[in-house]
């Protein structure tokens, strides 16, 4: 079959499938085929990574059934639309930044228990005891570089579908020629600890995703609701936006929305902040996942299945869309190219001093693994709490754009929601530096509605859109229309309180309508790059020390594997997991604040001063 499992775990798989990067109309089949299934939840196709990503309800079926169902889907799509083209690899240089997942994962391959950690142990157990017993040569070798195969393989594999070498190249050559050179101990320390930290990573994973989509899986439970006046029993998933549903003590709350009427005690989901018991009143928020303790509510439904809040948190543990940071895109170029010149510094030290550790220890230089490491860390975990927040950051993308904001475009065409609320955020933005513009029919002669920005006419919008290309401007783009008409890319879309949303499209979500929300999720995001920044020297550094140090020095290659995996290991589990980003970034403002000089030169620019 030309399918292959490249990464799965409980309730996702994900497939490389390389036909629905060149046929999108078998891909488009596979989709609904599988979409057809009742264990699956969701699909999603990315054609540019060649990968097909589903999830589904682990706890109908057990794990061979799942995967001999989803087989029949790939099967029947075969068959319905036989092989039309040869098979083909793209070339590694044609790979996009949307497409750097596919860099990352494309050659993945799965690791049992036993290669992750059970080797390595068991090799790290007989390098250990090799001196005392005097075991052979051959055995003590050959078990330490058994437990490095999963590298071997990888190289290997990637070697055969002509990419360029990468770091598991360098890795593994480093374990070989210290394995042949009879030092056991380190390469051993380095698998058992690489694979330590992989299960640690696994496990934590587990057990955060299924705190979330129990709530999202209940789609036999019956609700009475009332729809336009008239009374329906449905399903769980068959919720829509305006539905009215009463909510008893013992409910867990099946959707987002606001309380019309009632009053109850409530205790908060596992993705709100605080786990406070509270008291709901008429016209507060409840979130899907919230549990009624006492007294009764109705709800007025909002949003419901995916599109809540614990839906898109669930979507986003599950799918993990990370690779699209252009950070991590540029990371993974510097590293792919820098294999080539290391090896070739490793081969010039040999050939000058003729030692034999100084040359190696060139091939445990960093690449910018920090990156890597923070992409399902610290991205992910700042994906998360900003849809605590109330904005939805699809992608690590995403957050990057927003992050880096320069200029904001509001485009009040449609109306100005909440416009002492916007004062404020455009206050506390400016002071950041960011240039705010407010898109209108015309530009008020008197009254200005928004201090501090500069008022645009929509027919002289083009001229704007000249002007900041021109600047090169990081510029996002907020309207308050049914559908966003923001430019093309690299311009960032942000949607006020859209009705619903396409989880796959690269635009920034205030789910609740709230000014507030997108400072917070503009903290978030650049807490979460700053935090980036720092994983990356944070292993870059010592790894650097350690690495001068074998080539100059003579420190151990044991000294190098400990300080390098040290430093992973306090990126990644303590300084990179932590949700508890500072939402406090964004400056106080007084009640006024003066207009700075305006950025805008064209004298056939509409400006308000």
């Amino acid at each position: 079959m030309e399918q292959q499992i490249v990464h799965a775990t409980t309730g996702r798989v994900r497939f490389r499938v390389p036909r629905v990067q060149r046929d999108p109309a078998y891909g488009k089949l596979l989709v609904q085929l599988l979409e057809s299934l009742a264990i699956v939840e969701q699909v999603r196709l990315n054609p540019q990574a060649a990968t097909v990503v589903v999830q589904y309800q682990p706890h109908l079926l057990d794990e061979a059934a799942v995967y001999e169902r989803l087989n029949q889907c790939f099967e029947q799509a075969m068959v319905a639309m036989p092989q039309p083209f040869p098979e083909s690899a793209a070339p590694a240089d044609a790979i996009a930044l949307e497409d750097y997942e596919a860099q990352v994962e494309a050659d993945a391959r799965l690791e049992t228990d036993w290669e992750r950690l059970g080797l390595p142990l068991v090799a790290l157990g007989v390098s250990l005891l090799s001196a005392p017993l005097e075991l052979p040569f051959a055995v003590v070798g050959a078990t330490v570089l058994a437990s490095a195969w999963p590298w071997f393989q990888r190289v290997g594999q990637q070697m055969s579908q002509g990419h360029p070498p990468n770091v598991d190249l360098l890795d593994s050559l480093w374990m070989v020629l210290h394995t042949v050179n009879g030092q056991f101990l380190a390469p051993a320390l380095k698998t058992t600890l690489a694979g330590a930290r992989a299960d640690v990573r696994d496990r934590q994973r587990r057990q955060q995703v299924q705190r979330y989509p129990s709530v999202l899986m209940a789609h036999y439970e019956h609700l009475t609701v009332e729809r336009q006046g008239h009374f329906l029993t449905i399903e769980t998933q068959e919720l829509q936006a305006e539905d009215l549903l009463w909510l008893q003590p013992g409910d867990v709350v099946p959707a987002d929305g606001r309380v019309v009427a009632g009053l109850a005690e409530v205790e908060p989901a596992h993705f709100e902040p605080s786990r406070q018991v509270w008291i709901c009143r008429p016209g507060d928020a409840l979130y899907a996942g919230c549990q009624i303790l006492t007294g009764q509510v109705q709800l007025w439904v909002i949003r419901s299945g995916w599109q809540t809040r614990l839906g898109l948190i669930t979507d986003l543990l599950h799918t993990e869309p990370v690779y699209d940071s252009a950070l991590a895109h540029q990371q993974g170029e510097f590293a792919r190219h820098a294999v080539l010149p290391t090896l070739a510094l490793s081969s010039a030290l040999w050939l000058t001093t003729g030692a034999y550790g100084p040359a190696i220890a060139p091939l445990q230089f960093d690449f910018g693994s920090g990156v890597q490491l923070s992409l399902r860390t610290v991205m992910l975990s700042a994906q998360v709490f900003a849809v605590q927040q109330g904005v939805y950051l699809p992608t690590a993308g995403t957050l990057e754009q927003l992050a880096q904001l320069e200029s904001l475009v509001i485009d009040a065409r449609a109306g100005l929601p909440q416009p002492q609320e916007a004062q404020i955020l455009i206050q506390q933005l400016r002071q950041l530096g960011l240039d705010i513009y407010l898109l209108q029919d015309q530009v008020q002669d008197q009254g200005r509605p928004l201090e501090g920005t500069t008022e645009v006419t929509g027919d002289r919008l083009p001229e704007l859109q000249a002007y900041l290309v021109g600047k090169r401007r990081r510029v996002g783009w907020i309207s308050f229309g049914e559908t966003c008409s923001c430019p093309e890319p690299p311009w960032l879309p942000i949607r006020w309180r859209p009705p619903t949303f396409d989880p796959n499209a690269k635009v920034v979500v205030l789910l609740d309508g709230d000014w507030s929300a997108l400072g917070r999720g503009i903290a978030i995001a650049r807490d979460a790059l700053k935090r980036t920044y720092q994983n990356v020297a944070l292993i870059a550094l010592p790894n650097l020390a350690v690495t001068f140090g074998g080539m100059f020095l003579g420190l151990h290659p044991v000294v190098n594997v400990v300080t390098n995996n040290a430093a992973a290991f306090i990126a990644e589990f303590w300084h990179g997991n932590s949700t508890q980003f500072r939402t406090a970034l964004l400056p106080s403002v007084s009640t006024t604040v003066p207009l700075r000089s305006l950025p805008l030169d064209s004298p056939q620019l509409a400006v308000a001063s």
